[in-house]
């Protein structure tokens, strides 16, 4: 089959109509490229499109940290930041219950003060506006103005009916137009639009179409790609419509300067109050009459020409990343590798509906001779470097994933990073996706709500290493590689009704206790907002299910059996859960509970044996779950006064050799909700221990 393939790839190519399509050539260069998963994350929920930019900055003032900007999977809207100081990471929920869509995630800007402004939007919601939020205080993400509105589309329709969405975010500040803002979107009949302010985002011009493709019947779907220096020039690469609606679609560039749209020669196309420009006016980077393709990044080199790299479809399970450049008053463009198709996961007995989503290459655009794609190297996406000398003829090339167990797509090189920043370039990790929206719209086979996507956001940092020192900073370092893997992956298969969902929902809760960090707040709180537990049967619940409920306290049928529950009705299961389980109510429903002092000579009973077992810990048959949860439970025992203080020493060592334990290869990535669960409420439990002392 391969030399018909050949064949019609020589045909297609032969039909493009513009510029000179070349094929690079690489080399890789050594590197030292690890799994994705070794990589920090900046949340362990989070995912943006491709269409929506800056999503990541570097900002330095008062702090150096790089600021990044996602929707989670419940649809809430957070802007984050990293530390280079301090290594701490932080976020902040600015939008609750947005739209489960990952089209809506926000793209950030800041002032010449530092005040962060935050642009975001539903992905094709009827009218619904734009959104726009600023920080009160500079370079502080933890207090926000009122979010603004921006109704920006000017209404006018088209003969085949009138699309008044506003879907995309480009924000752009010119400082040679004395600070003037645009704002860039989709707009009204999916149109490429601006609107600008002259007053910092208090009040914003009637939108208007910048760009209209060729159209004859049908409403053509645009896609815009920009980037500015923000000094006096805006870059656009735009297509004329979507590469799974049109049968063909190409490519086209102009710029922005002075108050007219250029080529990128410098010839006059017209001046802004003519708009729009058609697609007729425009530089041509690349057509074919065979083979699709979609824009991916656009940037400039330090002359100002125009840089773009964008994805050709000469098939739908092939997509060819290419790399063109302006020079010499002339467009040249190379291929450099086929991506290996698209990165969504395609169920069995539908068909794809979103196979032009490649994994995606993007411009670090303070060296902008340097690419980040994603690439599917056995059988997975991986993130590489590769840099050019020679405008994209051939290429160095470094892995920075490799050998990962889950896909690495759409890279996003960060803004403002000069070379020397130990923080480039932050991508998606998947846990899964199937689709890029909870609504799929008809477009494809309902989703459930636990298949809907679930991806993380990795930093080109590694994670710190973790060392058997009881310090505060190793413990919180492996708590913290315990509880993301939890939350990076999910237990679907575990109903919210069991005990081990509950254990796990107690170990999340007890390392935000432990860090305040609001992305773990948050992630408990949607747990609680959008999943409503399932119901049992009344005359067969599990005393350790109502126990470790998250809503047991809430739970009116849970309260009555607890109170009316007798220490003879109690069945003994691991030693470990049924002594965290018992400390656990006497901790909770002390005033509930009819027989609770019988309870707790019931529970000074099992501490013994718990004693027993950690004091021959090497030698114990009992699982790590059950090791951890007699840490927490024998401590939580001394506070409570059901147990001696003397056994302090011997749960601090026991911790020692349970985290030893966690630091042999895999056994982090191998752990199941409740036991991760219950590391996590022992080693809080450590934490203030050593506190203490």
């Amino acid at each position: 089959m391969k030399f018909p393939q050949n064949i019609f790839l020589c045909f297609v190519l032969s039909c493009v109509m513009s510029v000179a399509q070349n094929k690079a050539t690489h080399t890789f260069t050594k590197s030292k490229a690890v799994a994705s998963e070794n990589f920090q994350a900046m949340t362990f929920n989070g995912i943006w499109s491709w269409f929506s930019d800056p999503r990541a900055v570097y900002f330095e003032g008062k702090h150096k940290r790089t600021y990044v900007g996602w929707i989670d999977n419940y649809g809430d809207v957070h802007i984050g930041f990293y530390d280079h100081e301090t290594k701490e990471i932080q976020s902040q929920v600015i939008y609750d219950n947005l739209e489960i869509d990952d089209h809506d995630n926000p793209s950030i800007l800041f002032d010449d003060e530092g005040h962060l402004m935050v642009f975001f939007n539903t992905h094709t919601q009827d009218e619904r506006p734009l959104y726009m939020r600023t920080s009160q205080q500079p370079e502080d993400i933890s207090q926000w103005n009122p979010i603004k509105e921006l109704n920006l589309n000017p209404g006018v329709t088209h003969d085949n009916g009138s699309v008044q969405s506003h879907t995309y975010t480009n924000p752009v500040r010119l400082s040679k137009e004395d600070g003037k803002l645009y704002i860039f979107w989709r707009g009204i009949n999916m149109k490429p639009s601006y609107s600008v302010s002259s007053d910092h985002g208090e009040t914003w011009s009637k939108g208007e179409i910048f760009f209209q493709p060729k159209e004859l019947q049908n409403i053509k779907v645009p896609y815009t790609k920009i980037y500015s220096d923000g000094i006096s020039k805006i870059h656009f690469v735009l297509t004329d419509g979507h590469p799974a609606q049109e049968t063909k679609i190409g490519l086209y560039y102009m710029y922005y300067e002075n108050g007219s749209f250029y080529k990128a020669n410098g010839t006059k196309i017209k001046p802004i109050d003519q708009l729009p420009v058609l697609q007729s006016e425009m530089d041509v980077i690349y057509e074919s009459d065979t083979i699709k393709s979609w824009n991916w990044d656009i940037a400039q080199d330090r002359n100002g020409n125009p840089i773009v790299t964008y994805a050709k479809f000469p098939n739908d399970e092939t997509h060819v990343y290419s790399y063109a450049t302006f020079n010499n008053n002339e467009w040249k463009s190379y291929d450099l590798v086929d991506a290996g198709g698209w990165f969504p996961e395609t169920r069995k007995g539908t068909l794809e509906a979103a196979p032009h989503y490649s994994g995606g290459i993007v411009i670090d655009h303070e060296n902008p001779n340097i690419v980040y794609l994603s690439v599917k190297r056995k059988g997975i996406f991986e993130i590489e470097a590769w840099t050019t000398q020679n405008h994209g003829k051939s290429w160095k090339a470094k892995k920075i994933t490799q050998n990962s167990t889950k896909n690495n797509v759409r890279p996003f090189a960060v803004r403002g990073a000069k070379k020397g920043n130990p923080l480039q370039v932050v991508w998606l990790q998947n846990t899964k996706y199937i689709y890029y929206a909870l609504n799929t719209r008809e477009k494809t086979a309902p989703i459930s709500f636990r298949d809907r996507y679930h991806t993380s956001v990795k930093m080109d940092l590694l994670k710190p290493v973790l060392k058997a020192d009881l310090t505060k900073e190793n413990i919180i370092n492996v708590l913290r590689q315990v509880v993301e893997h939890q939350l990076e992956n999910p237990q679907h298969d575990v109903a919210q009704t069991d005990w081990q969902y509950g254990v796990g929902f107690a170990g999340v809760e007890a390392f935000y206790d432990i860090t305040k960090e609001a992305r773990y707040q948050n992630e408990l709180l949607n747990i609680k907002q959008y999943q409503t537990e399932e119901d049992e049967d009344e005359d067969s619940v599990v005393f350790s299910n109502m126990i470790w409920s998250y809503s047991a306290q809430n739970n009116r049928n849970y309260l009555q059996k607890i109170e009316a529950f007798s220490v003879s009705d109690f069945k003994y299961s691991d030693i470990g859960l049924d002594c965290a389980t018992m400390i656990r109510t006497i901790l909770n429903f002390e005033e509930n509970m009819l027989e609770i002092e019988a309870f707790k000579e019931k529970f000074k009973l099992n501490i013994k044996w718990a004693i027993i077992e950690l004091e021959n810990y090497d030698t114990s048959k009992v699982s790590l779950q059950d090791k951890a949860f007699l840490i927490y439970a024998l401590a939580q025992g001394i506070r409570e006064d059901l147990a001696d203080i003397k056994h302090k020493d011997l749960i601090i060592q026991s911790w020692k050799r349970l985290q030893a334990e966690l630091l042999e290869k895999n056994t982090i990535s191998k752990l199941d909700t409740a036991t991760s669960g219950a590391i996590l409420i022992a080693g809080k439990e450590i934490l203030q221990m050593i506190n203490v002392e």
